[in-house]
């Protein structure tokens, strides 16, 4: 099982489901903290995905959630999402997540 960390700006902000994430590798080695733009399907309960990977959340601030989530990746996307600069990243992954939900 791999293990990858993301950040929200509030745990609360984290929902089940399918999701567009920005996630780092937290495998040991040269690709540590290797960053991954993908569509994956989240849950509190590692019975709810196929094939889970832990996922660590972290706010803004790096404070880690005191429990794992769990993730299946179903797609990997290109390595950005578009948006202004100087913009949140939260925002912008906002904004991609319900054009992906639109274009479905």
């Amino acid at each position: 099982m791999k293990e990858w960390q993301t950040f929200v700006r509030k745990f609360s902000d984290m929902k089940e489901g399918k999701r567009e994430l920005f996630i780092k590798d937290l495998a040991e080695g040269p690709r540590k903290y290797d960053t991954t733009h993908v569509i994956a399907k989240v849950s509190r309960k590692k019975t709810a995905v196929k094939n889970p990977d832990k996922l660590w959340l972290r706010s803004e601030s790096g404070i880690r959630y005191p429990e794992p989530w769990y993730i299946s990746i179903e797609k990997e996307l290109p390595e950005y999402v578009e948006g202004k600069p100087w913009t949140s990243v939260f925002d912008a992954l906002d904004v991609a997540e319900r054009q992906h939900s639109k274009s479905k």
